[in-house]
C-alpha cells in the first residue's frame, strides 16, 4: 500500500516539476531561472528536486523527452498523409519537422547541451528513443530508393545516421548565429542536399 501512495506521489511530483518548470521558462526563459526557483514555486523542497533530477540539464532533458513523444507523432502523421509523395518531399518533410523541433526548443537543447555530454549514458542522444525513431523513418525511405534503383551502394541506416548528424542542433546554431543564415534558408540548403544524395 505504502509503496504504491509513493509511486504515485512520485508521479505527482515529476508532474508538479515540469509544469512549473515550463511555466517559468515561458515566463523567464530557460538560462535565468534556478532549480531553487522552481522548487519554491512548485511548494516542494529542494532535496526533493535533486533527488529526482540532479541539475537543471538533467530537468531540461526530461522536458525534451516528453516533447519527443510529440514530435514522433508529428512526424507518423506527415508520412502518413504522404505515402504517396516522392522520397525527397518525405525526406525533406522529416529535415522540416527535425529543424522546426530545433527552433521550438532551442533554449532547453542549449541548457543540457551546457550539461551532459556523450560521455553519460543518459546525455548520449544516439541511445535515445528518438534516435532510433528518426534513424528508423529516414532509413526507411533511404532503403525504399536503393530497392528501387536495385543498388546496393546506399546502406540505409549509415545514410540515416549521416543525415541526423548532419542536422544536430548544435550545428545548426552555428548556421544560424555564425553564418547568419534564416531557417528557411537552411531547409532549402537541406533540401537541396538531399536532392543530390538521392539523384
Amino acid at each position: 500500500m505504502s509503496i504504491r501512495r509513493e509511486r504515485r506521489d512520485a508521479v505527482e511530483h515529476r508532474k508538479l516539476i515540469l509544469q512549473t518548470a515550463q511555466q517559468l521558462f515561458h515566463q523567464h526563459g530557460v538560462q535565468p531561472v534556478s532549480m531553487h526557483q522552481i522548487a519554491k514555486t512548485a511548494g516542494i523542497g529542494q532535496a526533493t528536486l535533486y533527488r529526482r533530477y540532479a541539475h537543471k540539464g538533467d530537468l531540461c532533458m526530461a522536458m525534451l523527452v516528453d516533447f519527443a513523444g510529440s514530435l514522433a507523432e508529428r512526424v507518423e502523421a506527415f508520412l502518413e498523409s504522404h505515402r504517396s509523395s516522392s522520397p525527397l518531399d518525405r525526406v525533406s518533410g522529416i529535415v522540416d519537422a527535425w529543424i522546426d523541433a530545433i527552433e521550438e526548443q532551442s533554449e532547453l537543447i542549449l541548457e543540457m547541451e551546457s550539461y551532459t555530454s556523450c560521455d553519460s549514458e543518459r546525455g548520449n542522444f544516439f541511445l535515445s528513443p528518438l534516435y532510433r525513431f528518426f534513424c528508423d523513418k529516414f532509413s526507411s525511405v533511404f532503403d525504399e530508393i536503393a530497392e528501387a534503383k536495385r543498388s546496393t551502394a546506399i546502406d540505409g541506416e549509415f545514410a540515416a545516421h549521416a543525415m541526423i548528424c548532419a542536422l544536430s542542433p548544435m550545428g545548426y546554431f552555428h548556421l544560424k548565429q555564425g553564418k547568419g543564415m534564416s531557417t528557411e534558408e537552411i531547409k532549402q540548403h537541406y533540401r537541396r542536399m538531399t536532392e543530390m544524395f538521392l539523384s
